[in-house]
């Protein structure tokens, strides 16, 4: 009886032991994994605070394609209104048909990381995760397959005006850039060629598909505008949880 006693007693102790053992397992579990989550959630915090300002750049650099894709709409639609053009400078009336265009292509380097650390969807709300993957892929694709159409377009529209056998012409150059080499006619002889060439059909189609490409590209800019700052809404509404 003595011996069944201690048995017992050792029973008791061994599984009081175990029971021991097992709760701090699961209590050194429940403190890494909390550590773990505090982690995910610090660098979460720092991925969304990352992406603010990455829609701010985007944004501002919006307001600045929305302006210059305005100023050349007018410019290109100034050919159409009046003749008034024809009484400028050959520089001036280079600038008046130019067509430029950006290279500027969405930011998108902290949602790249964003999916190279598998958080792509754990940002927070359904809503946010949405509107992140929504504004990083369809709306990026879509955004940069324009810039990329219009930079072929425009430069097909550049060999039009600048590389021809009409008349001789300075291409636009940067600020303090000019090129002083002699041409073979005199500024009026190429003027007037100049301007029977924009007052071809094929000169005028060249500034309308300008124009409507423009036009086109600031909708476009505007939309997206639109949707980096309403996405930078939700974020801040994150980060106020956080």
């Amino acid at each position: 009886m003595l011996s069944e006693n201690k048995f017992s007693k050792y029973l008791i102790y061994a599984i009081g032991e175990i029971v021991l053992v097992v709760i701090g397992i699961l209590i050194a579990l429940q403190i890494n994994n909390w550590n773990e989550s505090r982690k995910e959630s610090a660098t979460i915090k720092t991925y969304l605070k990352s992406m603010l300002v990455d829609l701010n750049n985007d944004s501002n650099r919006f307001d600045g394609m929305i302006e210059n894709l305005d100023k050349q709409i007018k410019a290109n639609s100034s050919i159409f209104e009046s003749k008034k053009y024809q009484v400028n400078s050959i520089d001036s009336i280079v600038l008046t048909i130019t067509s430029y265009f950006t290279d500027y292509k969405i930011v998108d380097q902290t949602f790249q990381k964003i999916k190279n650390s598998g958080l792509a969807n754990q940002l927070g709300s359904k809503k946010l995760n949405d509107a992140i993957n929504n504004y990083y892929t369809v709306d990026l694709y879509g955004f940069n397959l324009f810039i990329d159409y219009d930079e072929e377009r425009s430069s097909k529209e550049d060999e039009y005006w600048f590389l021809n056998d009409e008349y001789e012409i300075n291409p636009p150059h940067g600020r303090g850039q000019k090129l002083t080499l002699p041409f073979s006619d005199n500024k009026e002889t190429r003027k007037q060629a100049l301007i029977k060439k924009i007052e071809s059909n094929l000169g005028r189609n060249n500034l309308r598909n300008n124009i409507t490409r423009k036009s086109l590209g600031i909708e476009i800019t505007e939309n997206l505008k639109n949707k980096a700052e309403l996405l930078a809404g939700l974020i801040n509404e994150e980060l106020k949880k956080k």
